[in-house]
């Protein structure tokens, strides 16, 4: 699936993505990667429709390469306890954004937003 390209945070272009309810991605935001999430959010939101923020797992663990797995190794028990609670966080954050018309999800590897319509 190809998406729309948004460069940086070009609010009348990523509005319109989102009224007329298409999929995209939003590239080049350096220094406003957070405060992007929040704007889209509130956008989303501003549209009477439901949003779920996620994260890139998989890109990230793709960067982390060996390294990731050896810290990965060594930090057995700890990270089996946070991705516990993870877990739960996660599943009650799933359950409140039940059935969302968007999901956001972050890449903080590649400083990139993917905005996917999802009905």
């Amino acid at each position: 699936m190809s998406l729309s390209t948004v460069n940086g945070l070009n609010e009348y272009q990523i509005e319109a993505l989102l009224k007329a309810k298409k999929s995209f991605e939003v590239i080049g935001l350096r220094g406003q990667f957070t405060k992007s999430v929040a704007i889209i959010e509130k956008r989303i939101e501003s549209l009477n429709l439901k949003c779920r923020v996620k994260v890139d797992l998989k890109g990230a663990i793709a960067q982390g390469g060996i390294l990731g797995t050896v810290i990965g190794a060594t930090s057995l028990p700890i990270g089996v306890a946070l991705a516990a609670a993870a877990t739960v966080v996660s599943t009650g954050h799933t359950l409140a954004t039940y059935n969302p018309d968007y999901e956001i999800i972050k890449d903080y590897v590649n400083k990139k937003l993917k905005v996917i319509y999802k009905k």
